[in-house]
């Protein structure tokens, strides 16, 4: 038979029933941690739709520009920034993923 007793009101036992107490604190950081994760993913996805949107026009400035080498130095960096930026963003998806 379960025990329908609330083990903060019962006053038959000493205290209140530490197992109990326990595993409540458990579901709750579990919840916790989730809540976490998904907040970490949305954040990881907004990063990764930043520096696209901030590369893709660094990308098309370069391409408008009269001058070739900064063109290229344009290019080169929004290519540099969007490497640093995947694994920047791969290895913290890892991370919480574990």
């Amino acid at each position: 038979m379960e025990n329908t007793t609330d083990p903060y009101t019962d006053t038959t036992t000493a205290g209140p029933d530490l197992d109990a107490v326990a595993e409540r604190i458990r579901e709750a950081n579990e919840r916790i941690v989730a809540a976490s994760r998904k907040a970490t993913v949305a954040y990881l996805d907004g990063v990764e739709r930043y520096v696209a949107g901030v590369v893709q026009a660094e990308r098309k400035v370069g391409e408008q520009s009269q001058i070739e080498v900064f063109g290229q130095l344009l290019n080169a960096h929004a290519s540099l920034t969007e490497d640093v930026v995947k694994a920047g963003v791969a290895a913290t998806r890892e991370l919480i993923s574990a």
